[in-house]
């Protein structure tokens, strides 16, 4: 069976190996783990997956969560961010001097932060469709048929304009958006300070966002031994399924990245089973003398 190859981060003298975010693994008990460069093998006893779920403070291109996320969050792993929102639920006091409008023409909200995501760059502006207007074509009725969505919304009055730059004021009324934003953030690198840890970001979230709540998504897979190892962060390992269904000595796999590990790691197995055998042998020559 081809081997699974994916980054992972471990620290040392513990047995959980987080793998990152990108590469979902199938592993099975009793598979074999070489981690890094390091030429000891481990077992995989359990694999498990965590949600982690974090309030984050923004430092431009980079984000700080309290507590010590070295290891759990690594380089390279996606992210999830979140933060909050406001759409307009309703709106009064119209007032209008311009003429020129016609009935079903949409005219914009002005002013505010719109929230932009990874489908909509440039931002949800409040929305309305003029529904009456009086014969010299000013607005008599207006109709919010989008409530936009803004991380700072816009001060009342508040202007809004038509494609001819034609002006109407109202007065909007924003609560906290039920749906959430998301957007997807690679971390370009960890580190734990004072009992926080700064992450950081390939590129930046908006300026006007101070705070927000961090989630992902990984696995971890739970080792027979704690890692004698050095801690690596993001480095390459590989978990081969391949051995002998009797004694459990590792066969090489095909497209292995390391195959002169595996095979040390088979003669080491075998040597271990005969001083096993020689043991017994020893124990039950022991007896019959």
């Amino acid at each position: 069976m081809k081997p699974e190859v994916f980054e992972g981060s471990i620290q040392k003298g513990t047995n959980q190996l987080y793998i990152t975010t990108e590469r979902q693994v199938i592993a099975k008990n009793g598979a074999f783990v070489k981690i890094a460069g390091n030429e000891i093998f481990y077992r995989v006893e359990n694999i498990e997956t965590i949600n982690l779920k974090k309030k984050f403070d923004s430092r431009g291109k980079s984000l700080v969560v309290k507590g010590d996320f070295t290891y759990k969050i690594a380089p390279n792993d996606i992210i999830n961010l979140s933060f909050q929102e406001y759409e307009a639920v309703s709106f009064s006091n119209l007032k209008t001097n311009e003429s020129a409008y016609k009935v079903g023409e949409k005219i914009y909200a002005q002013g505010g932060s719109p929230s932009s995501n990874n489908t909509n760059l440039t931002g949800q502006y409040t929305e309305f469709t003029v529904q009456s207007i009086d014969d010299e074509g000013k607005i008599l009725k207006l109709k919010m048929t989008r409530p936009g969505k803004y991380i700072l919304p816009p001060s009342n009055p508040v202007s809004i304009m038509n494609q001819d730059g034609n002006v109407v004021y109202v007065d909007l009324q924003f609560e906290e958006s039920p749906e959430q934003s998301i957007l997807e953030r690679q971390i370009t690198y960890v580190e734990n300070k004072e009992g926080s840890t700064s992450l950081g970001i390939l590129y930046p979230i908006p300026q006007i966002v101070e705070e927000g709540e961090l989630t992902l998504r990984k696995q971890i897979l739970l080792l027979d031994k704690p890692y004698a190892g050095e801690s690596i962060d993001g480095k390459i390992c590989e978990m081969t399924f391949d051995f002998s269904p009797l004694n459990g000595i590792p066969l090489l796999p095909p497209a292995s990245l390391d195959p002169h590990a595996t095979f040390n790691e088979a003669i080491r197995v075998i040597e271990q089973k005969f001083l096993d055998l020689e043991k017994r042998i020893s124990n039950l020559e022991n007896r019959n003398s």
